[in-house]
């Protein structure tokens, strides 16, 4: 994870710098790609596996305890890498040879091979070569990957305090946030810093779309982010 990190970081600096050079340069050629791909996309407008290694779609990756990040592919060759924790994306091309899967992350010389299992419909299994890692992919079929967005941690820190703030009147000192692999999130938030920091609410957040409830009581609420940040 540490190096993945690192090389988000140098991939948004320089992706940042080029976003308007690339947006020109590759408009036209993004509308072939997107017409193309729409062949695995359902009349009602929910994208479905084709069987192919990599296809349209927003994919949830997870290390079979927590959400890791989502791959958002536009077509079966080009996407961007969001990171559930930092909320960092860049784009990255793969190419893919039988099993076999190539990617480039952003606009730096970096290249991460892995193995590709196509494990039931609408999954697939990475094997990172460079470190032995395994991410689990899942489809999601209801979004959309041009305009697809999700809560990171950081994000759902930020907007839990807010919502307890506005709810008793006083800010809670932290939050700790577990991600689980099905991208619910709980959310722990403590009136004092360290361990003997008190507990003043837990809260279950659906990543995606910041709705869900309070642990204990099962009340119905919705974190929004505060736009004036």
């Amino acid at each position: 994870m540490l190096k993945r990190l690192t090389v988000l970081l140098k991939a948004a600096a320089v992706t940042a710098a080029a976003v308007m050079m690339i947006s020109m340069a590759g408009c036209s050629e993004d509308k072939e790609k997107v017409s193309a791909s729409d062949m695995n996309r359902t009349e009602t407008g929910e994208y479905y596996d084709n069987g192919e290694t990599f296809c349209r779609g927003v994919w949830t990756a997870d290390n079979g305890e927590n959400r890791v990040g989502y791959y958002i592919f536009y077509d079966g060759d080009s996407g961007r890498f969001e990171d559930a924790q930092y909320g960092m994306g860049v784009p990255f091309e793969v190419k893919t040879e039988g099993n076999r899967a190539n990617f480039n992350l952003g606009a730096v010389d970096f290249s991460d091979p892995a193995k590709v299992e196509n494990t039931d419909k609408g999954r697939r299994t990475l094997v990172w070569e460079s470190d032995g890692r395994t991410e689990y992919l899942t489809l999601l079929g209801g979004y959309e990957p041009d305009s697809f967005s999700y809560c990171s941690q950081n994000d759902l820190s930020d907007m839990a305090m807010d919502y307890y703030e506005n709810q008793n009147g006083k800010r809670p000192e932290a939050a700790e946030i577990s991600i689980g692999s099905d991208g619910m999130a709980l959310i722990q938030l403590f009136g004092k810093v360290g361990k003997n920091g008190s507990l003043l609410s837990e809260y279950e957040i659906d990543s995606i779309t910041g709705k869900g409830t309070v642990k204990d009581t099962g009340e119905e609420i919705a974190l929004v982010r505060n736009t004036d940040q």
